[in-house]
């Protein structure tokens, strides 16, 4: 299926409230991704996570605004983690998310996404418990979106006219059409909203 399918997809899941298979289809829109930026790399978890971290500079903003993604580990175990050290949220969502709907197996509890992209502008949530579980926002799903439309490997992808990414408190519309493949021009459009970056300390929480 063509990157530009599986965005489509996913913007339609999401408006018919159904944020599972709007994250299964951004997944899918990642690891298309992925396998074209990195044909060198065997296997799909290291091709998503490498992916995921290459764009941290997109999916932080876009998805948790406001924490340093690159150096915050996250108390969970998922199986073969790729960062160094401790898993990090692109282990995180390929490890539960990716892995979970990509063979069709429900969600694990505790990991549902939080419905705030809908709600309140600028309104985007964590929860962490102690037990391993983490709800991440479903403001994810249009991270996720966002790395793949960004990717210079997918400046020749399209969906139908209308579909769009919305950045920040301003609900800046970035029209997706209009954005394939341009990830350096991402970064003027994240400066005109100033975020801090917080790296998260978990402590003894951590496995």
């Amino acid at each position: 299926m063509r990157v530009g399918e599986s965005v489509k997809l996913a913007i339609d899941a999401w408006t018919r409230g159904e944020p599972d298979h709007a994250m299964l289809h951004a997944c899918n829109a990642v690891d298309g991704t992925a396998k074209k930026a990195y044909p060198g790399i065997t296997g799909s978890n290291r091709r998503f996570t490498t992916l995921l971290r290459d764009n941290y500079d997109v999916l932080g903003p876009m998805a948790a605004p406001g924490i340093n993604l690159a150096e915050t580990p996250f108390p969970i175990k998922v199986q073969n983690p790729k960062a160094k050290g401790r898993p990090d949220i692109a282990d995180l969502i390929y490890g539960i998310h990716r892995c979970s709907h990509g063979h069709g197996d429900e969600l694990p509890g505790g990991f549902e996404l939080l419905p705030d992209a809908a709600q309140e502008v600028g309104r985007t949530r964590i929860l962490i418990e102690k037990t391993g579980k983490v709800r991440l926002s479903d403001r994810v799903i249009f991270g996720l979106l966002a790395v793949a439309v960004f990717a210079p490997v997918n400046a020749d992808q399209a969906v139908p006219d209308g579909y769009r990414l919305i950045f920040g408190k301003q609900q800046l519309v970035l029209p997706i059409n209009e954005w394939w493949g341009r990830h350096d021009d991402f970064g003027a459009v994240a400066a005109t909203e100033p975020m801090p970056s917080v790296k998260l300390d978990f402590g003894d929480w951590m496995p």
